[in-house]
Formats: C-alpha cells, sequence, structure tokens
C-alpha cells in the first residue's frame, strides 16, 4: 500500500495525497448510496415494527404475522415487547 500522508518529523511541507477524482469519486458515491440505503432500511424496520404492534393489538392474534411481514417468530417476540429489528 502506499503512504497516504508525504512526510518527515517536523515537515512544515507534509501533505495529504489523495487519489485522483476517477479513483475516489466512485468510493465516495458507493459509500453515500450505502448510507442512504441503510437509513432507508432503518426507516422501513421502525415502520414495519409500529405496524406489527399495531396489528399485534387488533385482536385476530400474532401468529399469521411472522408469515405477513417475514419475521422469524424470535423476532416478532422481540418487536412485540418493544425492541427493534436492527
Amino acid at each position: 500500500m502506499n503512504a497516504d500522508w508525504s512526510f518527515n518529523i517536523d515537515d512544515k511541507n507534509a501533505r495529504l495525497n489523495l487519489p485522483p477524482d476517477e479513483v475516489r469519486l466512485p468510493v465516495q458515491e458507493a459509500a453515500t448510496r450505502l448510507r442512504e440505503a441503510m437509513d432507508a432500511c432503518r426507516r422501513a424496520a421502525l415502520d414495519l415494527g409500529a405496524a406489527v404492534r399495531t396489528s399485534g393489538e387488533a385482536g385476530y392474534g400474532t401468529n399469521w404475522i411472522p408469515d405477513a411481514a417475514s419475521l422469524s417468530r424470535t423476532d416478532l417476540e422481540r418487536v412485540l415487547r418493544g425492541e427493534e429489528l436492527f
């Protein structure tokens, strides 16, 4: 691996060596897309948790929820206790 910094001790001209845009920008863009996807996933998990808790209190039992929500029984129990899915 190449060093990111070019300097010696007490070097007043030390600088960070950044790769050119064609190397750096795809990484930054992919990181942004991942962060946005993870934020959306978190919001969706919170929404699903709220919907499951509301539906679980509707008087129809909870046995149907794992299939409808693609949840394991363990995850369903966690959500019904008020825990988050993530």
